[in-house]
């Protein structure tokens, strides 16, 4: 994932654990931080932003479907307790509900709000 003012956040996770599971929604969170020497285009991308994304996959070995969503918080400054991510969001963007296909070995990309690029690939290869 990236914005137009940050660098790129890669988080690798293994598939087994973004599988669908009834009343539970996969959360991971990307840290969009921005970066200096960075053309800013609007305040927001002054501010430290944080996406939410919840990705379910349904079963498949070669090929699968995966439903995402989502959100992108954006903070007056980043802070964390217990490495967790605290503070009041100054703006919340919502992420509408996607259903992809995913290939093995094919990325996937999706642009969303704000500029922002997210990439989804699955891969056999471990974490």
């Amino acid at each position: 994932m990236q914005s137009p003012v940050s660098g790129a956040t890669i988080i690798t996770v293994t598939a087994d654990s973004l599988m669908k599971q009834d009343n539970t929604h996969n959360a991971i969170l990307y840290a969009l931080r921005p970066m200096p020497g960075k053309a800013f285009t609007s305040e927001l991308d002054r501010k430290f932003a944080a996406a939410t994304m919840y990705i379910d996959l349904s079963p498949g070995e070669k090929s699968r479907t995966a439903e995402i969503s989502g959100e992108i918080n954006y903070y007056d400054h980043e802070r964390y307790v217990n490495a967790r991510l605290v503070g009041d969001s100054i703006r919340t963007i919502p992420i509408a509900p996607k259903t992809i296909p995913l290939t093995l070995n094919k990325p996937f990309s999706i642009n969303l709000p704000q500029g922002i690029h997210y990439s989804v690939m699955l891969t056999d290869s471990q974490p």
